[in-house]
């Protein structure tokens, strides 16, 4: 049952972080599958009726609609990546929601680390936890780092 459910947790993951772009990649497939197809019918059928002369046409036409599907893909697939990163770089700023202003510098509220770059010694969790093995002392001082 677990293994089930890590499955199924695993696909919904991937599903949600690249359904545009499977979608996308079959939608492709099943447009070269297409074009291939009617091509190879209209092949069968100049073949029968023994007419050649257009021949070269519809292989000018089968590459043309074959690059066109790759071209769209391309640049669907393009605009995509830049939506995605332009909306993962915009991270909300509450100052605009409260009405209030803000104080941090336009290089600090598009780096979320900068209130980290700024402080004058950093300390992690296990040097909170050794500072108050030290003293003695057993109440959180997380807050005041």
């Amino acid at each position: 049952m677990f293994r089930f459910l890590a499955k199924s947790a695993l696909a919904t993951l991937i599903w949600k972080r690249y359904h545009r772009p499977i979608v996308a990649t079959f939608a492709l497939l099943i447009g070269y599958f297409l074009v291939a197809m009617i091509h190879g019918d209209y092949v069968d059928y100049v073949k029968g009726a023994a007419d050649t002369t257009y021949l070269w046409l519809s292989y000018l036409f089968k590459w043309g609609l074959l690059i066109a599907l790759t071209v769209a893909y391309y640049l669907y697939l393009n605009r995509q990546l830049r939506q995605s990163e332009t909306l993962g770089q915009g991270t909300p700023n509450p100052a605009k929601n409260t009405g209030t202003k803000s104080t941090a510098t336009p290089q600090s509220a598009q780096d979320p680390f900068a209130a980290i770059r700024s402080k004058r010694k950093l300390k992690s969790h296990a040097d909170v936890a050794l500072d108050q093995s030290k003293t003695g002392n057993t109440e959180n001082k997380r807050g005041s780092q």
